[in-house]
């Protein structure tokens, strides 16, 4: 278990975390309504161009295991900026693509540099507050990254009638550039109990021994059926709202209520989880889950697909998200050992984003591009999968 004591440094700005945090989400939302433009302009099926996401975030997944660690060993700061030039390089790559498998490299590369700004953030707030606070101080952070997604759907939408697809990975450029310039005069140190050497062989071990460890799996795998419905939603509905007649910019001004009722219920969450702790916290909000996507797949399978009927039910589910993931991210943190924290946050958010990608890719490989309801029925077992493992978890003595 974790300790906190007087040694703590400094919370960091909560805005510095916020910007590093949204690179990774960037990166993955604005491209989102090109998708459907994407094949079409490379000649491909939905299936090919969905590997733009696909790659995106397999690699945001196995990243995390490198980059925790890594930042155990050599600190917060130094592996944080490694890991935003990687992001840097991919998406200058990824602007002047002149494939489809090139643009997958650099997706690749992308996302590898994206893992960092995914990990390290959170570790960071958990060097520097103590195990409520710092689920509440990360809500917090999520609830003001989500405006990312909640502007880049739309503003994707727009680059793209105008400037095509490579128009977004021109903006992700741009602001990678300006959070590594802000990183590097703004952001300290925070890792004050690292790590004194780093063997493959002892990693390894760590890694082995956390898969040992039955409460921070059950906080790992909650986070990743969570997220496997967002990304399904980002692989699947751009395709649905096409069919439903809707442009690539009406889609994205669709799905931006989505991160608007994230942004709520992650400010609900800031005040409620001081009273009610972590563990509660992510039981409420994965019930409320199963409420919205079975609302939504209840409306498609009754032949009701509309765009409201998609986005209500959808923020419905956004809503308990904010809920239940900044939890469930802190309760697998604080499962660990202090020393190993990036190494924890490293392999509970690769769980996440392989479980997560694994899950969406899967909905596109069944047929969820021609019809949705194969999508629905998937998520809607998967958050019932989601509720169940929440009924394993116990009180952890740090959840205090």
């Amino acid at each position: 278990m974790t300790s906190f004591t007087d040694q703590n440094p400094k919370p960091q700005a909560t805005w510095l975390l916020v910007l590093i945090t949204s690179m990774s989400t960037l990166a993955l939302a604005i491209i989102t309504p090109s998708l459907p433009g994407i094949g079409e302009s490379f000649s491909v099926t939905p299936e090919s161009a969905q590997r733009v996401l696909t790659v995106y975030m397999v690699m945001v997944g196995l990243g995390q295991l490198i980059f925790g660690p890594v930042s155990d060993r050599f600190g917060r700061r130094l592996t944080l900026l490694a890991g935003l030039g990687l992001y840097l390089l991919g998406s200058v790559l990824a602007s002047f693509a002149p494939h489809l498998e090139f643009l997958v490299l650099a997706r690749f590369i992308q996302g590898l540099g994206a893992s960092a700004a995914m990990v390290l953030p959170r570790v960071i707030i958990n060097d520097t507050h103590k195990p409520r606070a710092a689920a509440a101080s990360l809500a917090a952070v999520t609830a003001a990254m989500a405006i990312t997604p909640m502007i880049s759907f739309p503003f994707g939408g727009i680059l793209f009638e105008f400037f095509g697809w490579r128009g977004s990975m021109v903006v992700t450029a741009f602001f990678s550039a300006v959070t590594i310039v802000s990183a590097l005069f703004l952001l300290q140190e925070t890792n004050n109990a690292r790590q004194t050497s780093l063997r493959l062989a002892s990693v390894a071990v760590d890694y082995l021994s956390l898969t040992k460890n039955k409460q921070f799996l059950l906080f790992a795998m909650n986070m990743g059926f969570h997220t496997s419905i967002f990304y399904a939603f980002l692989n699947f509905l751009p395709f649905a709202f096409k069919h439903l007649g809707y442009s690539a910019s009406e889609f994205g001004y669709y799905i931006m209520l989505l991160p608007t009722s994230f942004i709520a219920g992650n400010l609900i969450s800031r005040k409620l989880t001081p009273m009610l702790g972590i563990t509660k916290m992510v039981r409420m909000g994965s019930l409320i889950i199963v409420a919205g996507v079975g609302a939504m797949a209840g409306l498609v399978f009754l032949g009701f697909e509309s765009a409201w009927g998609l986005v209500l039910p959808g923020m419905v589910y956004s809503l308990a998200v904010g809920f239940s993931l900044p939890n469930a991210t802190m309760g697998a943190i604080n499962a660990v050992g202090r020393s190993v924290r990036g190494l924890g946050s490293g392999l509970a958010g690769s769980l996440q984003m392989l479980l997560g990608s694994g899950i969406a890719a899967s909905t596109i490989l069944l047929g969820a591009a021609e019809d949705t309801r194969i999508g629905l029925g998937i998520l809607l077992l998967v958050a019932i999968a989601s509720f169940i493992t929440t009924l394993f978890l116990v009180k952890d003595s740090e959840d205090t």
